[in-house]
């Protein structure tokens, strides 16, 4: 190695370590922002969320199975039966939980809450990355990550993992996919995939459906550089884009397979319109980009006269840059960085999220796919915040360059942001003065604030312009701004945890050696705390994608203990302290605890039972019709959509016990002295396989959502077995895909060393 080569790879090492030390010092402001979880012992979200009622126990569930040589496919705990991994939200194979789950085990709420702070950072790493990988200064990279980072969306969210997940990575798959399109090198494209897979993997749906708007928006926006500019290489790009999305979807196809198939047995196949555009972006919500204190922020503070929804905010130093960059562009092109992209995607992206507001949402609503599946149009506040942050990095590193003196843009867009402070508070003060009585004073400070903080931005603008050193005081302000208007927000000295905690309860169910389920009648009771502790309910927290059959049965059961409801196997029934859940066929049975009574359903059928008449029905629709007839007894007559029809005596009737009961398989044993049907609470769902004695056997769609096999007399041991061949398709996929991409990663590392 010569001396000019050993210089250059100090002098890369030097970078490096100094791009390390600048995501260090972006810890160090997540962990400030986080000061009331990490310093003051308190907790977070406020209330719980997601993170506490959703993902916690998922989470819990999925490193249990896994840990135990388990993939949970099936989840038999909650809904009386789902499909586990097809639920994108369960995030079981994205590569931060496997990590997660191979170092902790079943994680604490602690270490929950740790990855809700970890991909807040990520966030602000990924958009760092992508300002540095884009040609920008550090004290503008950092800028911009701090402004992504800890913008709206991701403080709105941080109970929602899965959707901070997803969304963190953005900025670093829009830099991997710029460099894929620029350089026109399949290797970037290959890790531009790789991200894509890892975000789709996160778990979360809608981000994910972002995403991918914004990597198709980049697409046409680079083919539109190439034809105005009079290049060649569109189809080259085209395939370039196509392995990205190849790799992508590959990677993650051992989830998005599934997950497609369960789309259509959920509510969420498609949406009407006006719930589809439910959660748009108000436009008197405009303000919160300046204020967003007005109409209150967080779940406690929020009074505005619409459905709480994420305003945009990320920081009054972040809109002023953002204006400084607008203005550098119109006397300087720079071709490293796609300035016009991010200035045509921000108010594109916060028109979008005006949803219902103006007509340009209903054109995704109806020509792009999936866009009818997904509600809360206010997210795409994502993208307008991608694009500030990324416009007031450049604008930062605009300051930073050495140019001549006679150029003034920072004097102009400093004294405009004194203008607009002025202007903010003659506007502003006597709008605050109008609103509710008891809002007056939150409305005004967050007036008086913005209109001091935009004063401040741009006295600091003219100072960096002047004084390079002062630049690092643009992130400091940012900082002190996002962290002192935001970090109490979804923080609260109380435990959310406490519903998974009625351990006493727990011990008096599992005495029962049964097979049964329960029912939380109480606010007392954590909705998935069954999941967490290993109990069958047959509900749980609300999900967007449980399954639409069952739901619609579980709503019309009629009164505790009646024939649907029994069908159900709702042996025990949560109530709160002194509330009775229903008449006499309800008789408490455990009274200690202090919150919570149990009580037994004496009417209760068991989880699996023999049936010996049937009546077969031409349809679905006619099925529901017959389970809902006021002469059904579930007991004495299945339902069927297939089959033969049956009607035997049984005389001395049979026996039926579970000999195994797992996540993906059930086997019983079952004697009956004439034909009969096999039926079982458990929830139907295409993928699941009988076997009888080894044979296969018929699995029909049973009292409209269960399922019943048909047995001959005798002895026999029935198998029910989840196989869900899109999961396999998706797994051999996946494996194709990541064996690929290996290979691609390895081969020149042997080139190099050869």
């Amino acid at each position: 190695m010569t001396n000019e080569q050993c210089d250059e790879a100090m002098r890369q090492r030097h970078e490096r370590f100094l791009d390390l030390a600048v995501l260090a010092l972006l810890a160090l402001v997540v962990a400030a922002f986080f000061w009331p979880l990490i310093f003051a012992g308190q907790w977070i979200p406020r209330g719980g969320g997601d993170l506490v009622s959703f993902l916690w126990p998922v989470y819990r569930f999925a490193a249990r199975s896994l840990r135990a040589g388990v993939v949970p496919l099936w989840n038999p705990h909650l809904y009386s039966g789902a499909p586990f991994v097809a639920d994108n939200q369960s995030s079981v194979f994205y590569p931060v939980n496997l990590l997660t789950f191979a170092l902790f085990g079943e994680p604490s709420y602690a270490v929950m809450e740790g990855l809700a702070v970890f991909h807040i950072w990520l966030a602000g790493a990924s958009m760092f990355a992508l300002a540095r990988g884009l040609g920008l200064r550090r004290p503008a990279a950092l800028f911009g990550g701090i402004g992504f980072a800890l913008s709206d969306l991701f403080v709105t969210h941080i109970g929602n993992l899965n959707l901070n997940a997803t969304a963190a990575w953005l900025p670093l798959l829009l830099l991997l996919t710029h460099r894929a399109l620029t350089r026109r090198r399949a290797g970037w494209a290959i890790g531009a995939g790789v991200v894509l897979a890892t975000a789709a993997l996160a778990g979360h749906g809608q981000m994910l459906l972002f995403l991918a708007l914004t990597l198709a928006l980049y697409l046409l926006y680079r083919l539109a550089v190439d034809w105005l500019g009079g290049r060649e290489g569109g189809l080259y790009r085209l395939a370039l884009f196509a392995l990205i999305v190849v790799v992508g979807v590959g990677g993650a196809a051992l989830t998005l397979l599934p997950a497609w198939e369960m789309a259509g047995h959920t509510g969420r196949g498609h949406l009407p319109y006006d719930e589809a555009t439910r959660y748009s972006l108000p436009p008197q919500a405009l303000i919160g980009l300046l204020a967003p204190g007005f109409y209150g922020r967080g779940p406690a503070g929020f009074w505005g006269p619409w459905e709480r929804v994420e305003v945009g905010y990320a920081g009054v130093a972040t809109l002023v840059l953002a204006a400084l960059a607008l203005v550098s562009r119109l006397t300087h092109h720079d071709k490293g960085f796609p300035i016009c992209f991010f200035a045509i995607l921000t108010p594109l992206a916060f028109i979008l999220a005006l949803g219902r507001y103006t007509p340009l949402y209903g054109l995704l609503y109806r020509y792009a796919p999936t866009f009818d599946q997904v509600r809360a149009p206010a997210r795409l506040i994502l993208l307008v915040d991608l694009g500030l942050a990324a416009l007031a990095a450049y604008g930062l590193d605009w300051i930073l360059r050495p140019r001549r003196s006679s150029e003034t843009s920072e004097v102009w867009i400093g004294l405009g942001a004194l203008l607009a402070g002025v202007l903010l508070l003659a506007v502003g003060l006597p709008q605050a003065r109008a609103v509710p009585l008891e809002r007056v004073q939150q409305a005004t400070t967050s007036i008086v604030v913005a209109a001091a903080l935009l004063g401040a931005s741009g006295l600091l603008v003219w100072l960096a312009g002047r004084h390079r050193w002062a630049a690092w005081l643009l992130p400091l302000l940012l900082a002190v701004d996002l962290i002192g208007l935001g970090s109490t927000l979804e923080a609260e000295p109380n435990d959310p945890t406490l519903g998974f905690s009625h351990q006493d309860v727990v011990a008096f169910l599992r005495q029962d050696p049964n097979l049964f389920r329960i029912e939380a009648a109480t606010g007392n009771w954590q909705p998935d705390a069954a999941l967490a502790h290993g109990l069958y309910d047959v509900g749980g927290v609300y999900n967007p994608l449980e399954l639409a059959p069952y739901q619609a049965y579980r709503w019309a059961v009629g009164e505790r203990g009646a024939p649907l409801y029994n069908l159900l196997g709702i042996k025990y029934v949560l109530a709160g302290k002194g509330e009775p859940p229903g008449d006499e066929r309800l008789v408490p049975v455990y009274t200690h605890n202090p919150q919570i009574d149990v009580y037994l359903n004496t009417a209760a059928l068991p989880r699996a039972f023999l049936v010996y008449r049937s009546q077969v029905v031409g349809d679905h629709t006619a099925a529901w019709q017959a389970t809902h007839a006021p002469e059904f007894d579930p007991a004495q007559v299945v339902i069927l959509e297939q089959g033969k029809p049956l009607a035997a005596d049984p005389g001395a009737g049979g026996q039926v016990s579970f000999v195994r009961y797992g996540l993906n398989e059930v086997e019983l044993a079952v004697t009956t002295p004439v034909s009969a049907f096999l039926v079982l609470s458990d929830v139907y769902y295409p993928g699941w396989r009988a076997t009888v004695d080894g044979a296969p056997a018929e699995l029909l769609r049973a009292d409209y959502a269960f399922r019943a096999v048909p047995l001959p007399p005798g002895a026999h041991v029935a198998r029910i077995e989840f196989v869900s061949p899109p999961w396999r398709a998706g797994l051999a996929v996946s494996l194709v895909t990541w064996l690929g991409v290996a290979a691609w990663a390895i081969v020149p590392v042997r080139k190099r060393r050869a």
